[in-house]
This record gives C-alpha cells, sequence and structure tokens, in this order.
C-alpha cells in the first residue's frame, strides 16, 4: 500500500497534468484520498512545497535522460535521434512536468519556479552541477561524437537543448493543448517526435548556420 506522502503526490500529479498548476486546492488533494488537509501539513508545509516536491520526481527521471546502450561513435546520429525521441517521449508521458516546465518559464523573478527549485538552481547552473548534470554531459558527449564524424556542425550543448526543449514545450500545448490527446494517442506521439527530429537535424546538419 502506498504511504500518504506518495498518494498526495500522486494525486497533486493528476490534478496538474488534468487542471493545470494554479487549477486546484490542497483540499481537491485531500477529498479522493479521503483525509483531510492538516493531514497533508503533517507532510508538506504548504502547496508549493508540495509542487516543488512533484517536480522534484520529474528532475530524478529527467536525469536519466540521453543515455543509449549504442555506440555513439558508430553512427552518431541514430542514437542521437533514439535519444530525442526517449526526450519527447518522457514529456508526453508526463504532463504534469510540461505544465510545471512551462509555469517556471513565465514567472517573473520573485515567484515560485518548482521546476527550477527543484532542480537546485537556474537553468545554466544545470549544466555544471545539480542532478540534471549528469544529462547535460552525455548530451554533449553525443553532439561531439556526430560533431567528429562530419554529422552535425559545431553547436553547443546548452543551445540544441534549449533549441529542443522549448519548440518541444510549445509543441505540446500550442495552439491547442495536445498533452493529454499524446499520451493516449500512438500516431500523434509519433508525429511529434518526427518534427522534433526533423528540427533537430536541420539545426545540427553542416553548413546550417551558413544557410
Amino acid at each position: 500500500m502506498l504511504s500518504t506522502r506518495i498518494r498526495i503526490l500522486n494525486e497533486a500529479e493528476r490534478l496538474i497534468a488534468h487542471k493545470g498548476v494554479f487549477g486546484f486546492t490542497l483540499e481537491d488533494i485531500a477529498a479522493p484520498l479521503k483525509v483531510r488537509v492538516p493531514s497533508i501539513y503533517k507532510h508538506f508545509a504548504s502547496r508549493d512545497d508540495v509542487l516543488v516536491e512533484v517536480s522534484r520526481r520529474f528532475i530524478n527521471a529527467l536525469s536519466l535522460q540521453f543515455a543509449s546502450s549504442m555506440d555513439a561513435t558508430r553512427d552518431p546520429r541514430a542514437v542521437l535521434r533514439r535519444a530525442c525521441d526517449e526526450f519527447v517521449d518522457f514529456h508526453v508521458a508526463n504532463p504534469a512536468y510540461v505544465r510545471l516546465s512551462l509555469v517556471d518559464l513565465a514567472t517573473p523573478e520573485g515567484g515560485v519556479e518548482y521546476v527550477k527549485r527543484a532542480a537546485g538552481g537556474p537553468f545554466r547552473a544545470n549544466f555544471r552541477s545539480g542532478p540534471l548534470a549528469p544529462m547535460h554531459r552525455r548530451l554533449a558527449k553525443l553532439l561531439a561524437a556526430g560533431q567528429r564524424a562530419g554529422e552535425f556542425r559545431k553547436v553547443l550543448a546548452l543551445d540544441f537543448y534549449r533549441l529542443f526543449k522549448s519548440a518541444l514545450l510549445v509543441r505540446l500545448v500550442f495552439p491547442d493543448d495536445q498533452l493529454l490527446k499524446s499520451r493516449r494517442s500512438a500516431d500523434r506521439a509519433r508525429r511529434i517526435r518526427r518534427e522534433l527530429w526533423n528540427l533537430a537535424a536541420r539545426y545540427l546538419a553542416p553548413g546550417a548556420a551558413a544557410r
């Protein structure tokens, strides 16, 4: 049986996916769990604390991205495409994380940035330290392998990640929110993977900067 803490986080994640980050209260979390709000406060200091902990679960899972059992030196393009497909699949499978990420991007200084707190610091700092640093190092190695093979032009891993991630987030929610539909439709998910890889391939193509 799941602990009350885990059940609270699971319900918060479900509500974020279906109602948005600001579309529910602690009462909405408590009701289906058949507990009272004070029970939530036994595990979390505030609603914001719940959302940071939900974000931390996603960060821990995200940190495993861009890993591959394939030898990137043999076919760096194929290895990177597979890694990018898995990155897209992670976001499609976790609509609550997408919504939390978008709130972070739209939060002015002084607001609560849930994913940023869970990741341990600003976006650029994640490339050097914190739970996401290993993921970014793996991405940099994949790009470097492709550059050595002449498959990719030289780009910064930070710039590639920023392009790919931002395009993916926008693709999932604009102009029509596709998050829950994409998770239920294999065809829709495949189309998103294809579109994002086409963008990445054009960006990485040798001579792309000169065109």
